[in-house]
């Protein structure tokens, strides 16, 4: 059967330093039909030069010529890709692991399928410039293998109800998605993203369109998290303000007037469903929509993860039940509850320790970006068993990972 199309769509703005090495392990990938497309958010650093430094045919550099949010620049973007094959979207500090596309291709041939899922979120690799410098520069290796079909009506029920976050969808950040079901939702909405959390809010206008589709248990993509990663300053914020300061000062698509904004993944897949009911998406989740879900993990998220940020996830949540004609006396109840973290446990928190893994310190073996990341996780993947003896590996583990899930979980009254 012959190769498929694919577009990976990397927006920009002003981090040429991560950019380089991101282009890196998508140029690195041994396949013709396939289209690395740069959009530039009007950056003023030497973003164009260092995509005109790569020889490849495969890259695509575009402009916005003015600056533009997040969201529209992803919509610019995306108008500017072919309406063949298959697209996905790749962070700036994040990476293609060696011959993904390639096994893409390999999955979507033998199955025929819509998406994709790569799967990388649970694992990640921390640039040295990560905000929190004891954790810089290590990688989560895991060692799962094979594939599972999902469906996508099915997996979006388990997030509205709170059984499962947004990771497992067909979202086109993690996902090679085919552009029939990107044109698909397009034709009902007219522009596709419709909400300033643009990944998530693709998982969700997706999944029904999608149907069935793949999640690849081996991961085919690494994540990647920087100085100037959007996602790590807004659940970071007192340590690493400054990109979500970025991202909050520009015009974006409204928050959805159901929710006020706070660092809450509840809240967030909330907001994302309410943008896809307005706009025309989803009838049967809309009809089975309960609030209480959503309230109650995101009040767990106050008291365990997100713990710093408590106070604004409770005024949300009080601006929530207010704002939706919500039993305010119940809602009272849940935020007065228990308060013992061991009480709230997000079960769906603890399944990326749930399998075989490894945490590396990747500058022992002389890795400083997110090329060399990918090119070793193959390595440790491939052959994991010199690996596995290493016994600082062990008690950095224990330290960053276990030591984390401990305190967060801990019982205090």
């Amino acid at each position: 059967m012959e190769q498929q199309q694919y577009t990976v769509i990397i927006p920009t703005r002003e981090r040429a330093d991560t950019l380089l090495h991101a282009l890196r392990t998508c140029t690195s990938q041994d396949y013709d039909k396939l289209t690395i497309l740069v959009s530039d958010n009007f950056s003023q650093d030497n973003t164009r030069e260092v995509v005109e430094s790569f020889d490849d045919s495969r890259i695509r550099y575009v402009n916005t010529g003015q600056r533009l949010s997040m969201s529209h620049n992803w919509e610019f973007a995306l108008s500017q890709a072919s309406d063949q094959g298959f697209v996905t979207y790749l962070g700036d500090d994040d990476g293609l692991l060696p011959n993904s596309v390639r096994d893409t291709d390999d999955i979507i041939q033998a199955t025929g399928l819509k998406a994709v899922n790569m799967n990388p979120a649970p694992d990640f690799y921390l640039w040295p410039s990560y905000f929190n410098r004891q954790q810089a520069n290590f990688m989560k290796v895991s060692f799962q293998r094979g594939t599972i079909i999902k469906q996508g009506k099915d997996e979006l029920n388990r997030v509205l109800t709170c059984r499962e976050d947004y990771l497992k969808l067909p979202f086109i950040y993690n996902s090679f998605v085919s552009m029939e079901a990107v044109n698909q939702v397009k034709r009902i909405t007219k522009t596709f993203f419709r909400s300033q959390i643009p990944d998530i809010y693709s998982g969700i206008a997706l999944a029904n369109t999608i149907g069935p589709y793949v999640l690849s248990n081996r991961r085919l993509r690494l994540s990647g998290a920087s100085s100037h990663s959007t996602g790590m300053s807004q659940f970071n914020y007192n340590t690493n303000s400054k990109s979500m300061d970025t991202f909050a000062s520009e015009p974006n698509i409204p928050f959805h007037q159901a929710l006020r904004y706070c660092p809450s993944y509840s809240y967030l897949i909330a907001e994302s469903f309410m943008q896809s009911f307005d706009a025309g998406l989803n009838a049967d989740e809309q009809l089975a929509f309960n609030w209480l879900p959503f309230i109650r993990t995101a009040i767990k998220e106050a008291n365990t993860k997100f713990l710093p940020q408590r106070d604004s996830i409770i005024s949300a949540t009080r601006h929530i039940a207010d704002v939706n004609h919500l039993d305010t006396e119940q809602i009272e109840r849940l935020i007065n509850g228990s308060r013992s973290r061991l009480s709230n446990i997000i079960l769906y928190d603890l399944q990326r320790y749930a399998y075989p893994f490894l945490l590396i310190n990747a500058a022992d073996y002389g890795v400083t970006n997110i090329y060399e990341a990918c090119q070793l996780y193959r390595t440790v993947y491939e052959n994991p068993a010199k690996f596995w003896l290493n016994s600082s590996t062990w008690i950095k583990m224990k330290q960053m990972l276990f030591g984390e899930l401990s305190a967060r979980y801990s019982s205090v009254n």
